[in-house]
């Protein structure tokens, strides 16, 4: 208490000569798509005054990182002050008492070696000195198991208690008994989560304006869309977006901003103070140095349009196909009704990459309370459309509006629903939509059109071959066909967008009217009531095939020239390699013919050296072994010189058709 009164005290002094003032009321709100929102606070004050703000903890690093404080009047702008929070660690580790790792009975009474304490058991209580913590094993019920004892300096002698007999246990130091309570408030002072107050203070003369802002953590706002097509009235588009107060206090008659766009926002530790690691400095007497440490230094969407279809009419046309959604009770003239009963409140703002919805009017959100608000309810430019793409459903295309949008608004991204004559149609969803941009969005099956579409038929044609510098180059053009084939079973005619994925390497044919997108091509298809319609897609691309013919497979050479496409002279210049080439094999088989000559006769001289062995070299066997042994030498030598012979024969027929091939330029 007495510490307390002199922090009143002091506080006091520090604000001697500051009138006290209530907090600014919130009168502007902006909200971002990044988790943040923006408040500022305006209001008058008069003379030296000082602001109060309460915050919760979890707010105080972005209030510390975005905080402006702005006297309009003349007057000058104080330091602003608050109580940081150090570290729990850092604060436990100033007690004598180290409690931060949560110890243990033992790692506690340890750590009060030399500190007397009394300890009450069962049995008795005891008073005394902590020596030491030891484990012992003793045995238990056939087992053995460890049991930790604290061993006492008492006044008669040393007595060990068992650590699980101990009911209560108190430090009989005063001094360290306090520093243990006030070490166990600190921990609970930690897992306190209650509101922070900063100080704002003002200085100047007589009553001036102020405006105080800062950024705290927000949750996203959201759009919401209603689209409402009738065949007698402009289609109508309405947004409304999905605003969240989740702080502490009313927001009355506030300017309300809504930002598109993601700014960077990011949390940094400010309001816990930070005590970084210094180096270590060694005495004289070290050798060793310390290191030295530096410190370390689209989507892109391309809406491509190559051939559009016509120009799409303004109004929508009423899309009323068996199994239709909607179409009944409901409520007539909708968008009318809907256009004159809502005040749009927005205005629309480019704010660089963002874009602002601004409410025109004052908006009032409770604490802890959401509200709808209208931003847009405007005329648009719609057309209906049903658009097949056999990866969402392999039969039948999907309802689906071409929105164009005429506003000079950014729409954010959104589910819309879709009201047909005054009854839901269903629900779609709108991705971000500029100025003047167009999507198509999709929100029920179309189940009065079927589409079959035949398997793709590829055909190759050889347009050109020749031969460069010993190169044989083909050129061939690939051609693919999709048939698409449309049943209407509806009463009604339809404008149906077959959408067929892009591919860079082929080029489109046909049709001529197209849209593309970045992986699609987009082919729109009239289909009158209960008839059928067809599409063919013919796509190409040319693709060349080179051979090296010094290299290639003689088969492939060979295929080749009897290709009756090509001309005459790459014929010919086919057939002369294959003949060339035929005599080089005649030479290699020539060759391995008298290679297999040399190897039999060496292996009949190795039977006949075999033989000469084991007879007298005096009889008339081994003359006429030794006799034969001459002969095969002289045969040996004779086949040595056809082998050099043919090689070079076959060397020059090889440099010979080296030097056509490379001649060739047909």
């Amino acid at each position: 208490m007495r510490f307390k009164r002199l922090w009143i005290g002091l506080m006091g002094f520090a604000l001697c000569g500051a009138q006290a003032q209530e907090l600014l009321p919130v009168t502007r709100v902006v909200l971002y798509r990044s988790g943040v929102g923006y408040i500022e606070r305006f209001g008058r004050i008069s003379g030296d005054a000082t602001l109060t703000m309460a915050m919760r903890e979890s707010q105080m690093n972005d209030l510390l990182k975005s905080l402006i404080l702005v006297d309009l009047d003349g007057g000058q702008v104080l330091p602003a002050q608050y109580t940081p929070r150090d570290p729990l660690e850092r604060t436990l580790s100033a007690f004598a008492i180290q409690l931060s790792d949560n110890p243990s009975m033992a790692t506690l009474l340890n750590r009060l070696r030399g500190v007397p304490v009394e300890i009450q058991t069962e049995k008795e209580t005891l008073q005394g000195t902590v020596l030491s913590i030891e484990v012992r094993e003793e045995a238990a019920s056939e087992v053995v198991v460890k049991r930790a004892y604290v061993n006492l300096m008492t006044n008669p002698a040393m007595r060990s208690v068992p650590l699980d007999g101990i009911t209560s246990l108190r430090v009989r130091d005063e001094r360290l008994q306090g520093e243990l309570q006030n070490a166990l408030a600190t921990i609970a002072t930690g897992l306190d989560n209650t509101r922070k107050t900063i100080q704002l203070r003002f200085t100047g003369q007589g009553a001036r304006r102020v405006l105080v802002g800062y950024l705290t953590e927000m949750p996203l706002w959201k759009m919401t869309y209603r689209l409402a097509l009738s065949p007698n009235e402009p289609p109508l588009l309405q947004g409304w977006a999905i605003v969240e107060n989740t702080t502490d206090e009313d927001w009355r008659n506030v300017r309300l901003e809504l930002v598109s766009g993601r700014p960077v926002s990011f949390i940094q530790n400010l309001y816990e103070p930070i005590y970084p690691k210094r180096p270590t400095v060694q005495t004289q007497t070290d050798a060793a140095l310390m290191p030295d440490v530096p410190e370390a230094a689209m989507e892109l969407k391309a809406d491509e349009m190559a051939g559009r279809a016509a120009a799409p009419s303004s109004a929508p046309r009423r899309m009323g196909a068996p199994g239709e959604p909607g179409g009944f009770g409901g409520f007539g003239g909708a968008p009318r009704a809907m256009r004159e009963s809502i005040v749009e409140m927005a205005q629309g703002q480019e704010r660089g990459a963002l874009f602002d919805y601004r409410i025109q009017q004052p908006v009032t959100i409770l604490r802890q309370q959401s509200a709808l608000v209208p931003v847009i309810n405007r005329a648009i430019e719609a057309e209906t459309v049903s658009l097949y793409n056999p990866a969402n459903h392999p039969r039948h295309p999907f309802f689906g509006v071409k929105l164009t949008n005429t506003t000079d608004l950014t729409l954010m991204e959104g589910p819309v629903t879709v009201y047909l004559d005054g009854a839901y149609g269903g629900d779609a969803q709108l991705e971000t939509l500029e100025p003047k941009g167009e999507r198509i969005l999709t929100y029920a099956l179309d189940l009065g059109i079927e589409v079959v579409q035949d398997r793709a038929n590829f055909t190759t044609q050889m347009l050109s071959v020749k031969i460069v510098d010993g190169v044989l180059q083909q050129r061939f053009e690939q051609r693919m066909e999709n048939l698409y084939r449309l049943t209407s079973r509806d009463d009604k005619p339809r404008t149906v967008l077959i959408e067929q994925p892009y591919q860079d390497e082929w080029e489109l044919v046909q049709p001529a009217k197209f849209e593309r997108t970045a992986t699609f091509y987009r082919f729109p298809v009239e289909v009158q009531p209960r008839q059928t319609a067809t599409l063919r897609v013919v796509q190409k691309r040319t693709t060349q095939e080179s051979f090296a013919l010094l290299d290639s497979d003689e088969d492939l050479i060979r295929v080749l020239a009897q290709n009756q496409q090509l001309s005459e002279p790459v014929r010919q210049a086919l057939n002369s390699i294959l003949n060339r080439r035929r005599a080089i094999r005649n030479f290699e088989a020539q060759i391995r013919q008298q290679e297999s000559r040399i190897k039999a006769i060496t292996d009949d001289q190795a039977r006949i050296r075999e033989n000469m062995r084991q007879l007298d070299r005096n009889s008339a066997l081994y003359r006429e072994y030794v006799q034969k042994l001459t002969e095969q030498e002289r045969e040996i030598e004779a086949a040595r010189r056809e082998i050099e012979r043919l090689q070079e024969q076959r060397a020059r027929a090889q440099r010979e058709l080296s030097e056509y091939i490379a001649g060739l330029n047909l």
